[in-house]
């Protein structure tokens, strides 16, 4: 999968574009097929258009990427952000239903690195990374937690 740093994507998404890229590599995990840097920088200005990414250029409403992502690549269904997953603890937004509540798979997970800066890349359930978006991976020196997404296809 292509990393965020790649010289084919925007400048800011090389820069801060980790969220956002994990995101997409959710929705490709998902549906199978890699997103090309066109798509990548089509993603960026789709999400900052549609407000889920604010001025600062923070992703302030990921799951509706991740869908946006699984429909550019052809895919169909929805993913919702359905809770943390903090110092080994689980916790479920209240407005979750039971059978959604059921379907946790996908993780994008929140580190501070050596340089305190903060970064996102996708884990799963036990915090093993799956994909990093930016080469070479930073070192994590804390985890700071691990937002929880559910898939519902159709």
């Amino acid at each position: 999968m292509i990393k965020q740093n790649d010289v084919r994507c925007y400048p800011v998404v090389q820069k801060v574009g980790c969220f956002v890229r994990s995101c997409g590599a959710v929705a490709e995990i998902i549906v199978g097929k890699e997103l090309t840097a066109q798509q990548i920088n089509e993603l960026w200005d789709w999400s900052k258009q549609s407000g889920h990414i604010n001025l600062k250029d923070e992703v302030k409403h990921s799951a509706p990427i991740i869908t946006h992502a699984i429909e550019m690549l052809g895919g169909t269904g929805k993913v919702y952000e359905i809770g943390t997953f903090n110092k080994g603890k689980l916790g479920y937004y209240k407005s979750v239903s039971e059978a959604i509540r059921k379907k946790p798979k996908h993780y994008i997970q929140k580190i501070q690195t050596a340089n305190k800066n903060t970064h996102f890349r996708v884990v799963n359930y036990e915090g093993k990374v799956i994909f990093d978006p930016y080469s070479p991976q930073p070192k994590a020196t804390k985890i700071i937690y691990s937002l929880i997404y559910a898939y519902c296809e159709g």
